[in-house]
């Protein structure tokens, strides 16, 4: 009977001990503020393939306040750059989060499965082995309801994890999701790796944009959410202002912490500081006092690549000084005379002390260069200013020579005029006949008959058509609004053909006449009287020209 009450007394602290550490855990496994920005592998193994240079990072996260058992982090992550489609990522990070402490060793993947450059879709797998041990700050074995924990609990417990993330980046927006501890399986059957699930996000994930706010200004603001069975939706509400990427403020808001604030800055061309202060929030536990983050973030190019960056921005500040014209030394500055001597360094072979020799000679006989090609750009614009004199001279022979062709010219084009004023003449004596056979030609009611006053002035157009064979016709036939519109529509075709027909009869080519109906379609006279549906039962006579 006081063996059951034991394992009684012992399910009860479990549980007690479980509850408590996950009421705590709303407030320790926040994901590192630098995760967001500075060092996405911790939590996003998919983002290292959009990375062109290795990183190691070191990030230490804790209140300083002295509270016995408040989370503490620590995080060591390296990832290499992009290889093809690939990349990896190692990290170490350490969490001491009230009764336990935690150590885990994980490494990573990412695969890039289409895009290019910066941009793309690439998916990301991590492994990880978690060590957990029993807080020894928080831990007394002397004291017997500790005692009663670690009989429980064990002394030290292990697991193995499997986190998938996807990274999707195009332009300047991008997005990350992830499901830390897809898998979580314990190596020691304990009940550690069900802590551990207690204080992990089941998903986590954003998105951001970077406006450029100016050429030295760039605005990134990212909204995220973080979801966890024991606590439900956690939102994140951040945005970094990054000047001339040397100096970067963070300023924002995550659940459950609390307002944000945080600056970095470049120490060195490639080490970059980072901190950052969570406010807290004074219902969450051990969260009343805020903590503090510091990040450091080294970029790890090889050799060779700080070799290409030194001959690159040497070669930049060279060409600088020729397309400027810096005549003086003195008007380079100190950093940019380092970066053309290594540029010219670059160019020479030997060792190293005379290459440097070399490259300084160099340097010099830039400027003398400059110079040099000052002068003769001066000599080349006074040979410039004689030709432009002879051309002008030359110029203005040539101006005479068409001077004088130009009046032939304008002899040429008033006989032109004149042949067109006889053409303009005998095309308007052609408009006229045409429009007096408009006039002239009329149909039956309902007929497409020719009356016999049509014919005479249709004869004048034969006669003119024959005279000018380069002459096409448009004929267009109407019909007043007598009877059906659809017979009117066909009238009038038929009557257009007739005129046609006649023209064709006398001789003229049909090839050189066109026939269209229009029916009741723009009348000139009033359909109500005889007089003006006489004049409307028309077909129209136009030349066509080419």
């Amino acid at each position: 009977m006081q063996k059951q009450m034991k394992n009684l007394r012992n399910i009860f602290i479990l549980v007690f001990t479980l509850a408590l550490i996950v009421k705590e855990s709303k407030a320790q496994q926040v994901p590192l503020f630098n995760q967001y920005y500075y060092s996405g592998s911790l939590a996003f193994p998919s983002g290292t393939v959009f990375l062109e240079n290795r990183y190691l990072s070191l990030v230490y996260r804790d209140q300083f306040g002295g509270l016995v058992g408040s989370p503490k982090n620590f995080a060591l992550a390296y990832n290499t750059a992009i290889k093809g489609r690939k990349a990896f990522s190692f990290n170490i990070a350490t969490a001491d989060i009230g009764f336990t402490s935690q150590i885990k060793l994980s490494g990573g993947m990412g695969y890039k499965l289409f895009g290019r450059g910066k941009d793309g879709l690439s998916v990301g797998a991590q492994m990880g082995l978690s060590l957990f041990s029993l807080n020894e700050e928080r831990v007394n074995p002397e004291n017997p309801a500790d005692n009663v924990l670690i009989d429980v609990l064990g002394q030290n417990g292990s697991s193995l994890s499997f986190d998938f993330s996807v990274t999707y980046r195009i332009g300047k927006f991008g997005i990350d999701v992830a499901i830390p501890n897809l898998i979580n399986e314990s190596l020691s059957d304990d009940a550690y790796v069900r802590i551990n699930d207690d204080n992990v996000p089941d998903f986590i994930g954003g998105a951001r944009y970077a406006f450029s706010i100016n050429s030295d200004l760039i605005f990134t603001p990212y909204a995220g959410i973080r979801l966890r069975e024991t606590i439900g939706a956690e939102l994140d509400l951040l945005g970094e202002v990054n000047f001339k990427d040397k100096f970067r403020l963070t300023a924002g808001y995550r659940d459950n912490y609390g307002p944000s604030i945080g600056l970095g800055t470049k120490v060195f061309p490639q080490l970059f500081f980072t901190y950052n202060y969570d406010f807290g929030e004074k219902d969450a536990p051990f969260l009343a006092d805020g903590f503090n983050e510091f990040g450091l973030h080294l970029q790890l190019n090889d050799k060779v690549d700080q070799q290409s960056i030194c001959v690159m921005e040497g070669e930049a500040v060279v060409n600088r000084i020729i397309d400027q014209k810096i005549f003086d030394e003195n008007l380079v500055s100190a950093d940019d005379k380092d970066k053309a001597l290594c540029y010219f360094a670059s160019l020479e072979v030997g060792k190293s002390r005379q290459k440097n020799l070399k490259a300084e000679q160099a340097f010099q006989a830039l400027f003398t260069k400059v110079k040099a090609d000052e002068l003769e750009n001066q000599e080349i614009v006074r040979l410039a200013k004689l030709q432009e004199e002879q051309r002008l001279k030359e110029e203005r022979e040539q101006a005479e020579i068409r001077a004088e062709r130009e009046k032939l010219a304008e002899i040429e084009k008033l006989k032109l005029k004149e042949l067109e004023r006889l053409a303009q003449i005998k095309e308007e004596e052609i408009k006229k006949a045409l429009t007096l056979a408009t006039e002239s030609v009329s149909f039956k009611t309902g007929s497409s008959e020719l009356t016999d006053e049509s014919k005479a002035p249709l004869d004048r157009v034969v006669v003119l058509l024959s005279e000018n064979k380069e002459v096409k016709l448009a004929l267009a036939g109407f019909t007043d609004n007598t009877g059906n519109a659809e017979a009117n529509l066909r009238l009038s075709q038929v009557r257009a053909e007739a005129v046609k027909a006649y023209l064709v009869l006398k001789g003229i080519s049909s090839e050189r006449i066109t026939a269209k109906g229009f029916g009741i379609a723009d009348p000139r006279a009033d359909n109500s009287t005889s007089e003006g549906r006489a004049l409307n039962r028309r077909v129209e006579m136009k030349i066509v020209k080419n």
